[in-house]
């Protein structure tokens, strides 16, 4: 079988399931971002490979706009949910959810030393609007900090660890409900977002969870909308691609363009806060085998 016909299988298997009205869309409740599940169902994720993307980017720290490249890693995984970690064969017996995983690593250097963050998001892969669970680890010369995000009674909970006075340990529930996005998460969910051209939805946006301290974690609302479809330069060539801007309630406007086609990865990001990524490059494989 093709990978288009697997693809078009896939996405009529989908179609039949969620019982949708074509196009095949996902929008359980109101205000959830509306998805193509056929985006995850894809069996190019069922290769035993990883997509590896890198991405010159730029962020804000200590009050300059510091250049880096960041590396983003998307698979397929089988996570326990009595362990909240990835899981290792055999499954039998065992409590398992099919995720996507998306790590975010970056190295950024300052004036006096070097900032390391990886944030990991697990999203299901049935839905991937549906958080998981989602970390973040800083190491600095000052010090690590350590956040993660779980659901012990159904409802979000961020606890954290960080060397900054009065951070020493945090606990907060994060007000995501039920339609509730982390900002790092838009960067997966984009590439099934189904919006028409034109169209919006209301949803709910944690800010960045991706820093050095264990502030408090705020969520705004905001507007999603798909502002256009046009051709976009990058350094892969010119490519078509969908235009979504994110507009937080008390200011703030991100823009992110979507590949049309296939992988629909994300070929840039302009956000309201210095942070941006163009694509640089792309390929997939089993990074973790030693070679």
């Amino acid at each position: 079988m093709t990978r288009t016909i697997a693809r078009a299988v896939a996405r009529a298997f989908l179609c039949v399931m969620a019982s949708a009205v074509p196009p095949c869309l996902m929008a359980a409740g109101a205000g959830k971002v509306p998805i193509d599940p056929a985006w995850a169902a894809d069996p190019i994720w069922d290769d035993g490979k990883a997509e590896i993307s890198l991405y010159s980017a730029e962020r804000m720290i200590e009050g300059r706009t510091r250049a880096h490249d960041l590396t983003m890693i998307v698979v397929k995984e089988a996570f326990s949910d009595e362990g909240h970690v990835k899981a290792d064969p055999p499954y039998g017996g065992r409590a398992i959810t099919t995720v996507m995983k998306m790590n975010l690593a970056s190295t950024i250097p300052a004036d006096n030393y070097r900032y390391q963050f990886l944030t990991s998001i697990f999203v299901r892969r049935d839905d991937i609007r549906s958080l998981v669970k989602a970390t973040v680890g800083s190491q600095e010369w000052c010090g690590n900090t350590f956040k993660e995000i779980l659901f012990p009674d159904g409802r979000a909970r961020i606890h954290a660890h960080s060397y900054f006075d009065g951070q020493g340990e945090i606990d907060q529930d994060l007000a995501l409900g039920a339609d509730g996005l982390l900002d790092e998460q838009l960067l997966i969910a984009l590439r099934a977002a189904a919006l028409p051209q034109g169209g919006s939805v209301k949803v709910r946006i944690a800010d960045p969870i991706t820093s050095n301290t264990a502030a408090p974690v705020l969520v705004r609302d905001a507007d999603l909308s798909l502002a256009g479809i046009e051709d976009l330069e990058t350094p892969l060539g010119r490519t078509r691609a969908r235009r979504y801007l994110v507009e937080r309630d008390g200011g703030g406007v991100a823009t992110y363009w979507i590949e049309e086609s296939a992988p629909r990865s994300l070929l840039k990001m302009i956000g309201g806060d210095g942070r941006t990524m163009l694509l640089t490059g792309r390929e997939r494989r089993d990074y973790w085998t030693r070679r």
